[in-house]
């Protein structure tokens, strides 16, 4: 159903601590990784995430560059991407130059380069030029080294979970993507996001609009997609779960966390033999565009299962 009332829609969803609680739960089971996150360089980040075994960009990597080549030969330009929750940027890199997290160890965690030196780095790679990033991060630091090493257009720095953003338009974009935020951000940020495409591209109803961007992202099992689902109909978008197997994220980070992940997910009925019980957290792949363009949804899906 499409809600012609946006206000209507936005207290359709306050049923107050049910939601809330709910929400809490899902991220009170993962470790808060917060203070990696802020550092000026990304060593203590890389560091992190290589203990834990993080390396999902790897698998993603992909799927990302599946549907920016199915856009590309089908706009005949350069795709803007906007990378939502993108830290370093390591998204960016991966993509743009070819290369994968193992790759960024090598050369980040030997000791701490310069801007230059990290600039350097990645200019000695040939560059994929069919694509643009734009990035979005709470963390000012992480967005402003990916800006100076030239993994992005441009960062933009802000929450998109508040409810009076401080931007008021967002770049112009063709593909809109998220590497493990969701469940940090929720149904709110999508709501945000999808105001803002509204105000670019004029349409009171984007489910008519042959113009919105495509979004593709991966989502913990542990997280409910249920209100973000409904955000996306409500703003005349398809999301679909893809046929992609589930993508390992990252080791968990002590027996504390399997327990309550797994506690969590039999809870709701899900089969976590080969999958979580592993030691490991599992993620979907979700795609949507305009309802308009849903046969672009299902090529752009037939497409992923060969490239994962």
């Amino acid at each position: 159903m499409y809600f012609h009332n946006n206000q209507n829609f936005i207290d359709g969803f306050i049923t107050g601590a049910v939601i809330t609680i709910c929400h809490m739960e899902e991220l009170a089971v993962k470790k808060d990784f917060t203070n990696i996150y802020t550092q000026k360089f990304p060593n203590s980040y890389l560091k992190e995430m290589k203990r834990l075994d993080y390396r999902i960009p790897d698998k993603t990597k992909p799927l990302y560059l599946s549907i920016v080549k199915q856009l590309y030969n089908k706009l005949s330009k350069k795709i803007n991407i906007i990378d939502i929750g993108s830290s370093y940027g390591i998204n960016s890199a991966l993509m743009k130059y070819n290369l994968t997290m193992s790759d960024l160890d090598d050369f980040f965690l030997k000791e701490e380069p310069s801007i230059e030196q990290s600039k350097q780095f990645f200019d000695q790679f040939s560059s994929d030029d069919s694509f643009e990033f734009y990035q979005i991060d709470i963390s000012e630091p992480a967005l402003r080294f990916s800006e100076n090493v030239d993994l992005c257009k441009k960062g933009i720095c802000v929450n998109l979970e508040t409810g009076n953003l401080p931007i008021k338009e967002l770049p112009h974009s063709d593909m809109i993507i998220a590497t493990g935020c969701i469940g940090y951000i929720g149904y709110k940020a999508f709501s945000n996001i999808f105001e803002l495409i509204k105000k670019q591209n004029s349409e009171e109803n984007l489910e008519n609009s042959d113009r919105g961007p495509v979004f593709a992202f991966s989502v913990l099992r542990i997280f409910d997609m249920a209100d973000i689902e409904k955000t996306f109909d409500h703003y005349g978008y398809s999301l679909a779960k893809t046929d992609v197997h589930p993508i390992r994220q990252r080791r968990f980070s002590d027996l504390e966390e399997k327990q309550k992940t797994l506690s969590l997910l039999h809870d709701r009925g899900l089969d976590t033999k080969w999958l979580e019980d592993d030691g490991h957290f599992y993620a979907d792949f979700y795609i949507a565009s305009p309802k308009k363009l849903e046969s672009q949804l299902v090529t752009l899906s037939k497409n992923l299962k060969k490239h994962q």
